[in-house]
């Protein structure tokens, strides 16, 4: 499915901890880079750099819950409301299995 007017883009880092930041992609252009490098130095965490496609009302529903304090809940949520999620395809497998706070390996 592809993105319409209605149709909020944000970016951020998910990792086995849940979403770590979620900004709406229009205001991360120049962290674009500083998060890239964020998410490969944390790979040992499943760090994921993503893009995600949400409605409105998806949107709001995350957001909540990031700023609740269950970065976990977030990224289940995130995957289940976004209309389409893309990252780097050499993360699929770590997006497949975060979040799981038992992989980090300094937990």
């Amino acid at each position: 499915m592809s993105a319409t007017t209605d149709t909020i883009t944000v970016t951020g880092i998910a990792d086995c901890h849940g979403i770590e930041s979620m900004i709406e992609k229009e205001e991360a252009k120049e962290s674009m880079f500083y998060l890239s490098i964020r998410a490969n130095a944390n790979r040992q965490r499943h760090a994921v750099l993503y893009e995600a496609d949400l409605d409105q009302e998806g949107f709001d529903t995350i957001t909540g819950l990031i700023n609740n304090g269950d970065f976990e809940l977030a990224l289940a949520t995130l995957k289940n409301l976004a209309i389409e999620v893309r990252s780097d395809r050499s993360h699929a497998k770590s997006w497949g299995l975060i979040p799981n706070s038992d992989l980090d390996p300094w937990r």
